[in-house]
């Protein structure tokens, strides 16, 4: 709801509040007013915008409402997944889309945002002389509370209610798991591993766009060098490519270390990649060497799927596949991941996704006769 400043002017003076307690409260709300921000004073306040009662607000802020699971990652290793419950899940929403989806980030963002994808982020380096890809050190951990709190508070909010925002959007991790990262080559991490300080949640509906906020200075920096020396950069999450065509020149990887680490960011120097013309160029996970595609290989992946399926019938293919490599998939859990890979590559490339469709509508999907 829009602030009243002349509904407030009436109360206040009705209420004997003095004229230097008016004009303070006011100039406070006019901060946070031109940025479109809600104007909150308080917690108690946050609870009446939030529409919940304010001892279910302070219960949140004082217990721990997770679950953990852990998803395996392909490069090995496994990501924590932290699902708040429906109660936090509601709060985070609404300060995600009142506070935070009102915040402005820099066009060579594109992961995490409405009307921006991989596809977005690759069509920016498509055709380039050379490529080069940073990856951030475990982008989520190195966004702590404190870091969270300072960016509330930069916005204009109340010191103690910053404080409280920043708790309803962070959470520890399970000891467990830090101590499986101290042992993961990061010792850039060890300060937040030991106080095991609440970080950014993965599983959080808020820390997609906080981490992209907290990341836009560092993306103005590498906007204005990229000005300077005439490359091209974006930030797909944790992913930063730099690239250049005829002209131009790649920001030394020094110089690019010393930029994310002064923004609060560790660079993952075995993950430094760089690709020059005659390689294959990837660009979160599509080719961009000769315009933007989906890579050979996953094409190829898809292609064999669909004609096994043909050929004996998804359960048997399903049967053979999951043996050959290790795995168990269901088969209906099957066709809805095929579907979503085809659908995936029909949004990069129509024809070669149109082709795959037709073929997928060939499959008899059948699950009768399972096992």
């Amino acid at each position: 709801m829009p602030f009243d400043f002349e509904e407030f002017r009436k109360i206040a003076k009705s209420n004997n509040h003095s004229e230097e307690y008016i004009f303070e409260t006011i100039k406070y709300a006019e901060k946070l007013n031109k940025k479109d921000l809600p104007v909150i004073f308080s917690t108690v306040h946050l609870a009446i915008e939030l529409k919940i009662p304010s001892n279910i607000l302070n219960s949140l802020l004082k217990s721990y409402n997770y679950t953990f699971f852990n998803l395996h990652k392909r490069s090995g290793g496994f990501r924590e997944i932290m699902v708040p419950n429906e109660k936090l899940k509601y709060v985070q929403r609404w300060i995600n889309f009142n506070i935070l989806q009102k915040l402005p980030l820099e066009k060579v963002c594109t992961g995490f945002r409405p009307n921006y994808s991989i596809l977005t982020n690759a069509n920016i380096h498509a055709n380039s002389k050379m490529v080069l890809k940073v990856d951030l050190l475990r982008f989520f951990d190195t966004i702590t509370d404190r870091r969270v709190y300072g960016y509330f508070k930069s916005l204009g909010y109340l010191k103690p209610l910053s404080y409280d925002l920043a708790k309803l959007v962070t959470a520890r991790h399970k000891k467990s798991y830090w101590d499986f990262v101290s042992k993961d080559n990061c010792p850039q991490l060890a300060d937040i591993a030991n106080s095991n300080s609440p970080v950014l949640p993965q599983g959080a509906p808020t820390s997609p766009m906080l981490a992209n906020l907290l990341a836009s200075r560092m993306d103005e920096r590498f906007i204005i060098l990229s000005q300077k020396l005439n490359f091209r950069y974006s930030r797909y999450a944790d992913d930063l490519t730099f690239s250049i065509t005829e002209e131009g020149q790649l920001p030394f990887t020094r110089v690019i270390k010393k930029i994310i680490e002064e923004e609060g960011f560790f660079m993952n120097d075995s993950k430094t990649k760089i690709f020059s013309r005659g390689m294959k160029q990837y660009v979160t996970g599509l080719t961009v060497t000769h315009g933007v595609h989906v890579s050979k290989k996953d094409r190829k992946d898809i292609f064999m799927h669909l004609h096994f399926c043909k050929k004996l019938g998804p359960n048997e293919h399903l049967k053979n596949w999951s043996k050959k490599n290790g795995l168990n998939r269901e088969p209906y859990g099957f066709q809805d991941w095929l579907l979503g890979k085809i659908s995936f590559i029909y949004s990069i490339d129509k024809i070669i996704g149109t082709k795959m469709f037709k073929e997928f509508d060939k499959i008899n999907w059948s699950f009768e006769n399972s096992n």
